[in-house]
C-alpha cells in the first residue's frame, strides 16, 4: 500500500513540475528553521532534535521531518533586507557571505543540524534515506532602495573584480548563481553524512508578473523581473539535480504561475493561524480550493503564543503583523487553530496525497517538546503524529 501511496506522491511531484523537467528531490514534509542572523549561531544540535525526531508513547523513537528549509528575512547587524520590500535598504554582497556562512559555515547551523541527526541515528540507526537541506536565496533586489527608484542600482558588490549593476537582469542571475556556488562549495566542505543539499528557496513570499491577470498581480513587475530571474535559477538548480521551492502567503500574487516560472514544489500559508481574534480574514475553503486546483501542498503555522509555559513568561504573543495581541487567555484557543489545520487537511482529502511545510515560528516547536505544561507536549505529539502517520512520511526522494 505504502509503494502505491508513493508512487502517487511521486506522480502529482513531477506533474507539478512539468513534464521534461530533471528529477530533483522531493519531500512529505518540510520543517522551516529560523536563521535570524545571530552569532553565535543559536540553533544547536540540542535544539533541532525535537525537529529530527521524538519518543512516541508507546515510547519508541521515530524519525520526523525529511527536509530542513533554512530560512533569512534580514541581516540584523547591518539592519539590511534580503527580500524586495520597501520598509529598508536592500541586502548587498557582504549579508549574502554572513548569511552563508552562520548557516553553513563551521560551527554553524546546518553542521548543527548534522549532529542532531546523527545523535539520532547512533540510538535509531540510520534513516532511510538522506535528511535534505534547502537555503534560502536572497532576492536580488534592484534597488537599494525599493522604495527609492532612483537609488542606486550597484550596490550589491562585485564577482570576479567586477562591479554588478542590477539594472540588467543578467547581473541579478549572475549574483544568484555565485550564491548557489558559494552554497554548494560550502555545504560540500562540511562533508555530511546524514544531510544532502536539496537545493534553494525563493524568499518573496509574492511574485508580481507580467503575465498576471490583475493589477495586484503584475505590481510594479518590470522592477522585480520574476519571469525572467526565477525559471533562470530553476535551470541552474536543475543542472545539479536540486530543486528550486517556494512558500507563498494566502493568495499571494503568483500562486497560480508557479509551475510555469519552473519551481518544483510550493506550499501555501493559509494564515489562519492568527485569526482567532479575526475570524474569517483567510477563509479556510479558500486556501483548500487553491490548493487543489494549482497542486500546492499546504503550511501548517502556529509560534510561541500557544505554548503555554513559555506565554506565561511572555504573556503576550503577536499576530501575523507582529502586534502584541494575544495573551495566556488566548493559548487554548491558539492550540485549536493549529488544530484546525489538521482537520481542514484531511477533510479535503490532502493528506497522503499533498506535501506539508511546518513553520513554528522562532522555536516553537522546540519550545512544545520541553515543555512541563501537559497541554504542550499533548499538543507537541499530535503534530508529530500528524507528520509520521501521512502515508507520504518517508517518500523523501
Amino acid at each position: 500500500m505504502k509503494r502505491i501511496i508513493l508512487f502517487i506522491f511521486i506522480v502529482f511531484t513531477v506533474m507539478s513540475c512539468g513534464a521534461g523537467r530533471k528529477a530533483v528531490p522531493v519531500f512529505a514534509e518540510l520543517d522551516i528553521v529560523g536563521g535570524y542572523h545571530r552569532e553565535p549561531v543559536e540553533w544547536t544540535a540540542e535544539r533541532f532534535a525535537p525537529h529530527v525526531s521524538f519518543v512516541d508513547t508507546d515510547g519508541k523513537e521515530k524519525w520526523l521531518s525529511g527536509a530542513f528549509l533554512f530560512l533569512e528575512a534580514s541581516d540584523v547587524k547591518r539592519g539590511r533586507l534580503f527580500s524586495v520590500s520597501p520598509d529598508g535598504l536592500s541586502a548587498g554582497k557582504e549579508s549574502w557571505e554572513d548569511q552563508l556562512r552562520i548557516w553553513l559555515g563551521k560551527g554553524g547551523a546546518v553542521e548543527a543540524l548534522e549532529e542532531a541527526v546523527a545523535n539520532a541515528a547512533g540510538r535509531m540507526g540510520k534513516p532511510s534515506g538522506p535528511r535534505y537541506v534547502v537555503i534560502t536565496m536572497p532576492d536580488p533586489v534592484m534597488f537599494e532602495n525599493f522604495r527609492d527608484k532612483g537609488s542606486s542600482t550597484s550596490y550589491w558588490g562585485e564577482i570576479d573584480g567586477r562591479r554588478l549593476d542590477f539594472k540588467d537582469v543578467n547581473d541579478q542571475i549572475a549574483a544568484c548563481k555565485w550564491y548557489i556556488d558559494e552554497a554548494r562549495r560550502m555545504f560540500r566542505e562540511l562533508g555530511c553524512k546524514y544531510l544532502q543539499l536539496g537545493g534553494f528557496y525563493i524568499l518573496s513570499e509574492e511574485l508580481h508578473l507580467s503575465f498576471g491577470e490583475t493589477g495586484i498581480e503584475q505590481l510594479n513587475h518590470q522592477y522585480k523581473r520574476w519571469e525572467t530571474i526565477v525559471p533562470a535559477v530553476s535551470e541552474y538548480c536543475h543542472e545539479a539535480y536540486e530543486g528550486l521551492y517556494w512558500v507563498p502567503y494566502h493568495m499571494a500574487p503568483g500562486y497560480k504561475y508557479w509551475k510555469r516560472l519552473g519551481i518544483d514544489m510550493a506550499w501555501m500559508q493559509p494564515n489562519y493561524y492568527w485569526d482567532l481574534k479575526n475570524p474569517g480574514r483567510h477563509p479556510f475553503d479558500k486556501t483548500i480550493e487553491a490548493i487543489k486546483e494549482y497542486g500546492l501542498g499546504m503550511e501548517l503555522e502556529f509560534e510561541y503564543s500557544c505554548v503555554t509555559e513559555v506565554m506565561k513568561v511572555e504573556k503576550k504573543g503577536p499576530d501575523g503583523a507582529g502586534r502584541l495581541i494575544f495573551d495566556e487567555s488566548d493559548v487554548p484557543g491558539l492550540k485549536n487553530q493549529l488544530r484546525a489545520y489538521f482537520k481542514a487537511f484531511k477533510d479535503a482529502g490532502l493528506y497522503g496525497v499533498a506535501p506539508i511545510a511546518i513553520y513554528s515560528g522562532s522555536n516553537a516547536l522546540t519550545q512544545l517538546a520541553a515543555s512541563s505544561c501537559p497541554e504542550d507536549r499533548e499538543l507537541y505529539l499530535e503534530l508529530c503524529r500528524f507528520i509520521i502517520d501521512n502515508p507520504l512520511h518517508g517518500s523523501a526522494k
